[in-house]
């Protein structure tokens, strides 16, 4: 490869001589014409000489795995994160988003430990929970709010909320 290179070298000398003495007064032209002569051959050299170092992978469609579907907990605990987190927006949401999860967590708690049914006897879970948030957002008759603008459940409400529900 070293030979080869020289030779082309030694060539292009010889090459750039014969134009610049026949070329006179435009010589500039004919230097230019010889700088992107051996430019193009020193650019096949080096494409050749990378080809042959460097080995052929086959093209990969992306270099990072697929990312791993959640599993169901995961997104339980998405949904009841964004549903913590609209309560604060207002009533409405209270009603819609947390109201249902709170009752999910309330109606088996009285089922398995006190034998009470939520609904079937709302007196009886009333007592049990007391006048808390839990009971208030667990009751089978509560309505939706009327005002959709009534403000939601604050930082302090929630964490009250939690210890009732831990409690239970």
């Amino acid at each position: 490869m070293k030979r080869a290179l020289l030779l082309i070298l030694l060539v292009a000398a010889v090459a750039v001589i014969a134009p610049l003495t026949l070329a006179g007064r435009a010589h500039g032209r004919a230097l230019l014409a010889y700088v992107l002569l051996l430019g193009a051959a020193a650019l096949v050299l080096l494409i050749d000489r990378l080809r042959r170092a460097l080995p052929r992978a086959p093209f990969r469609r992306s270099a990072r795995p697929p990312a791993p579907a959640l599993e169901p907990h995961v997104d339980q605990l998405e949904k009841i994160r964004r549903a913590v987190e609209s309560a604060a927006w207002g009533e409405t949401y209270v009603f819609e988003s947390l109201r249902p999860i709170v009752r999910e967590i309330v109606a088996p708690g009285l089922l398995r430990r006190h034998g009470v049914d939520l609904d079937r006897s709302p007196e009886e879970a009333h007592a049990i929970l007391g006048d808390g948030y839990a009971w208030e957002l667990a009751r089978p008759d509560r309505a939706a709010p009327r005002d959709p603008r009534a403000r939601g459940l604050s930082r302090g409400e929630l964490d009250t909320l939690l210890d009732e529900l831990e409690a239970l």
